[in-house]
């Protein structure tokens, strides 16, 4: 009851201590796992809510809502074979229940069966002809099937008979996508911005597309006003610095770091002020920073004084904060940095390796480390620790060039040609790294050119950010149409 209680306050941290207190005193009451499946729901966290369903199912088979949720959480974390007992157990109850019906054709898309997945899809819809998810599924086995054209007859009924809705939209979007067509794209996006104003993954889509688009004041507006939200979420600032790296590598203008130091987060201003920091921007990285204090502050200052030359001050500061946090990532690198300028290339690999150990996105400590080793006449080890940091980093071009020139100017011309080929394929959206295989091919001289050349015009009308290297397309209703 306290528990029940507390989730409808929305105190789920303390909802979450006393459900468990009640699942530790019975954990054979199915609707206690079912209330911790609620209130995980609501918290967000998907894996939790599908664990405490499954534990719900596996004490009552026939419970609808358990059943429900492990098929649909299951298809989401990854637990498929899970999801598709559970929606086979819903149709053995009702053979026409619509949700399950649409999960059991996410399924046959999952595994390439696109006929038996449109089947599916009109068995929903001979039911109601206007379920929103029996078109959406229906348009994206058509999209799969390589008729996009087809799916945009599917969905051509909403905005026009029905109301528009997001699902529809961000589907209809995909559609645009995959036939690269940058209007219909545009007009999505102005539909989303009023159907889904909140949706964050969906402005920094826009914000990609619209560099691409050559809207670069668009789409800076967007990257802004999303760094500038003091509700920003800090596990999204790396895909936000990675469209800033791709296309405003030097950073944002006047203006709009007045609106980000205004109004964003201490965690977004940190950032901001580091990656600065990074490109030479000293007196930005300070406007940014602020009032800010505590030891994260301290150690953009440490970098700030590195930038400047200043090393005694910055390997003062990082001693300071590496005193009180002996795995601070900055403060390790700008340790590194400093020992490094007084030789003590021991003391300064210790650090490094601290920091790519700790943070290993924290693209300076890798180079750091390998410059470390060559210093040390240790080229082997130099050239592992780049293809280590690679294998963290393999969509970052800036850092992917760093390698290569490293290999350039010490002779490996066959690894350089490799290293700047290896990142179009793990990213082959990405505009800057078909640049750089095009600037090694011409500058060795290699045939290669009319492939990066080829590669460079393709990806200008891939209007999306590249999937993660082995992440897998979205499994759900929503979200990226992968059709190769």
């Amino acid at each position: 009851m306290q528990a029940q209680s507390l989730l409808e306050q929305r105190r789920l941290g303390e909802a979450r201590i006393a459900i468990n207190e009640a699942i530790a005193l019975r954990d054979d009451e199915p609707q206690f796992h079912i209330l911790r499946g609620r209130i995980e729901m609501t918290a967000g966290s998907l894996p939790g809510a599908y664990d405490a369903y499954s534990n719900a199912m596996s004490l009552d088979p026939t419970n609808m809502e358990a059943l429900q949720a492990v098929s649909q959480l299951g298809l989401q974390t990854g637990n498929l074979r899970e999801s598709l007992e559970a929606t086979d157990a819903i149709l053995s109850l009702n053979p026409a229940e619509p949700e399950a019906l649409l999960i059991r054709g996410l399924h046959a898309v999952i595994r390439s069966r696109f006929a038996e997945a449109d089947a599916y899809a009109d068995k929903i819809l001979s039911q109601d002809p206007n379920n929103e998810g029996g078109v959406i599924l229906k348009a994206r086995v058509a999209v799969r099937r390589g008729e996009p054209a087809n799916a945009l007859r599917v969905l051509a009924n909403y905005g026009v008979s029905k109301a528009e809705t997001v699902g529809v939209v961000m589907t209809r979007l995909e559609v645009f996508r995959v036939m690269r067509d940058a209007p219909g794209m545009r007009s999505q996006f102005a539909l989303l911005r009023t159907l889904a104003p909140d949706n964050r993954d969906v402005r920094l889509d826009e914000a990609n597309f619209s560099f691409k688009d050559g809207r670069p004041q668009d789409a800076i507006r967007l990257i802004t006003a999303l760094l500038a939200d003091p509700k920003l979420p800090e596990q999204q600032l790396r895909a936000i610095f990675a469209v800033v790296r791709e296309y405003i590598p030097d950073g944002l203008d006047r203006e709009s770091l007045k609106a980000i130091t205004s109004t964003g987060s201490k965690p977004v201003k940190l950032a901001l002020a580091e990656y600065l920091a990074d490109r030479g921007k000293v007196a930005s990285a300070r406007a940014v920073l602020g009032g800010l204090g505590g030891e994260d502050r301290h150690a953009v200052d440490a970098s700030l004084a590195a930038r400047e030359g200043r090393w005694n001050d910055a390997g003062t500061l990082a001693q300071q904060i590496l005193g009180k946090d002996k795995t601070h990532c900055l403060a390790s690198t700008v340790d590194a940095e400093a020992r490094l300028q007084k030789n003590d290339l021991s003391g300064a690999l210790r650090s490094a390796q601290v920091a790519v150990s700790q943070c290993p996105a924290q693209e300076r400590a890798w180079s750091l480390a390998a410059r470390i080793y060559e210093r040390r006449d240790d080229f082997e080890n130099a050239r592992r620790v780049w293809r280590q940091g690679l294998r963290e980093n393999s969509q970052n071009s800036h850092m992917t060039k760093a390698y290569v020139d490293w290999l350039l100017e010490t002779g490996q011309d066959r690894e350089a040609l490799a290293t700047s080929r290896r990142l179009t394929r793990a990213a082959p959206a990405l505009l800057s790294g078909w640049k750089l295989y095009n600037d090694v091919c011409t500058r060795l001289k290699q045939p290669c050119t009319a492939e990066a050349l080829k590669g460079i015009t393709n990806a200008t009308t891939l209007y999306g950010v590249d999937l993660l290297p082995g992440q897998p397309p979205p499994n759900g209703l929503f979200g990226r149409i992968v059709t190769r």
